[in-house]
């Protein structure tokens, strides 16, 4: 054997890999692992950079001065705080990601990709609304995947529709100093011709999304009185329009009382509405529930009416409508009785839903401060029933237009 001979040692890979992984315990060094296991730290270098183990190699910080070593720490604290905020926005991504998939499904869409595609434009608007002085227009689109020119085609077709809202809120507001309470689809019909106009294509649900958005829709209310008092030793008359199919004006009445608020209390209103037309044909205001009330009314409607051939008058059970005087006054004039039979409001369903438009829709619901002050806005309100409110049942017609062309 020659002298210069030498033993050339070959380490297999899972040997390599066990003395990284005992380095990487921190409990043996470079060259007490060198040591122990007769290898010289130059080949452990080696196989540091050849796997790539950067967290192994040695990195060199040399301190001078104690301000140095200050300004380590101080950056060592930085880190551990960013580290920390790194992981709040994680965590605040999470949250975010959850709403938005919750969000997603209550909607209907698919995915929260569906989602954000259809809202991608608002969204758009409103950063760069957030993002002024701390990000340019062309940073804010591209984190959107878009290009400016897309947020200035929107925002034209937003400022545009913000517009037509404007308008059509302008001609609502209008309609409704007359009709406060009017409803979407009556609007539809009764505002056709301001729409035109307006040079405006205005659908019902066009409609209802921008009166929504205003906080525009009117909600109905619930109302509970007794006025009806059965309980008497007058004659009660049996339903005779339960299968009468009404054709004309002036065929069947229906008769009703509903209570309006005054400070002092409560005064009484007393209907006549043909059933026909919808029309109010009678009415009077009275502060008490005596009979009176109704009579007015009644002779009102008989007076305007004229002729009364073949004509019923239908009522609840009420004392007032069953009293001997106001009887007599419809057989003079050849009126036949009908009254409702199981003294439920659904026989007399017509009345009773006049009763609830006129405090739906025309503020009758209101507490007034006399009686002088509630029979003003009674008459008002029923000659707007009457002259311009628009009923769905009558084809989009007022009840006098319908009285006048059919009677």
């Amino acid at each position: 054997m020659y002298k210069n001979d030498k033993v050339i040692r070959r380490y297999s890979e899972p040997f390599k890999l066990k003395i990284l992984d005992e380095l990487t315990t921190g409990k043996l060094n470079k060259y007490q692992l060198g040591k122990a296991y007769g290898i010289a730290p130059t080949t452990i270098n080696e196989w540091i950079k050849k796997y790539n183990r950067k967290d192994l190699m040695n990195t060199r910080i040399t301190v001078k001065t104690k301000d140095e070593i200050t300004r380590i720490k101080a950056l060592q604290k930085e880190i551990e705080q960013l580290k920390k905020l790194l992981l709040k926005k994680d965590l605040d991504a999470l949250v975010l990601d959850s709403y938005l998939e919750v969000a997603a499904e209550d909607l209907g869409y698919k995915s929260v990709a569906e989602l954000k595609k259809k809202v991608k434009n608002k969204a758009l608007i409103k950063a760069k609304e957030k993002s002024k002085g701390f990000a340019s227009l062309t940073t804010i689109t591209h984190c959107f995947g878009l290009k400016r020119d897309a947020y200035y085609k929107y925002k034209s077709r937003a400022d545009k529709r913000l517009r037509t809202e404007q308008q059509i809120i302008e001609i609502v507001q209008k309609r409704r100093r007359s009709l406060p309470r009017e409803g979407v689809r009556k609007l539809v019909k009764s505002l056709d011709d301001e729409f035109t106009k307006a040079n405006i294509k205005v659908g019902r649900d066009t409609l209802f999304n921008v009166l929504r958005k205003h906080n525009m829709l009117t909600l109905r209310k619930k109302y509970s009185s007794r006025t009806t008092n059965s309980l008497h030793r007058f004659y009660k008359y049996k339903n005779i329009i339960k299968d009468v199919e009404v054709t004309r004006p002036n065929q069947v009445w229906v008769s009703d009382i509903t209570y309006i608020r005054t400070v002092k209390g409560f005064c009484y209103l007393a209907l006549i509405t043909d059933m026909y037309s919808r029309k109010i044909v009678g009415y009077d205001l009275s502060d008490s529930l005596e009979l009176k009330g109704c009579e007015r009314a009644l002779n009102k409607a008989i007076y305007q009416a004229k002729d009364t051939t073949g004509l019923i008058h239908h009522s609840d059970r009420g004392i007032q409508y069953c009293s001997n005087v106001y009887t007599q006054i419809l057989k003079r004039n050849k009126i036949d009785i009908s009254m409702t039979e199981e003294n439920h409001c659904y026989e007399n369903a017509m009345a009773e839903r006049v009763n609830g438009i006129l405090k739906d829709e025309f503020y009758l619901d209101q507490s007034f401060d006399n009686l002088a002050h509630a029979k003003r806005a009674a008459k008002n309100a029923i000659n707007l029933y009457n002259e311009i409110r628009l009923h769905v049942s009558l084809d989009y017609k007022t009840p006098n237009m319908v009285y006048k062309l059919s009677a």
